[in-house]
């Protein structure tokens, strides 16, 4: 399956993608916007946007890829790709979103702070 293309779009590049999202810090804070990680997928030709089924087809395969699975594992987080798309005059431009809660950062209060909490 992860040398199929679907609608054009390379399986295994795309898994490629995602275990480099996974991994790599950096390549990650790249790719987030808004809460969004953003996976931007070739694009077509042909000014013809893709049907629910096809959308559906697209979604379910990215959710099997063993990239996504370590993407999620990565992230903690029980997250769903979204299959996206824009006509553009060049053709149709295609991105997968896949959304994730802000990161939570934990601050723990040292002794000497708690105590001037407990004296203020």
């Amino acid at each position: 399956m992860i040398y199929k293309k679907i609608a054009g779009i390379s399986m295994w590049q795309l898994n490629r993608t995602l275990k480099k999202l996974a991994f790599a810090r950096m390549e990650l804070e790249k790719q987030m916007r808004k809460e969004l990680i953003v996976v931007l997928l070739e694009p077509k030709k042909a000014k013809v946007l893709a049907t629910a089924e096809e959308k559906k087809e697209i979604e379910q395969a990215v959710w099997e890829l063993s990239g996504f699975e370590t993407l999620r594992l990565c992230l903690l987080e029980d997250c769903k790709p979204v299959y996206m798309e824009k006509v553009n005059n060049n053709g149709v431009s295609r991105w997968l979103e896949i959304p994730v809660n802000p990161l939570i950062t934990y601050e723990f209060l040292s002794e000497t702070q708690e105590s001037q909490v407990k004296i203020g």
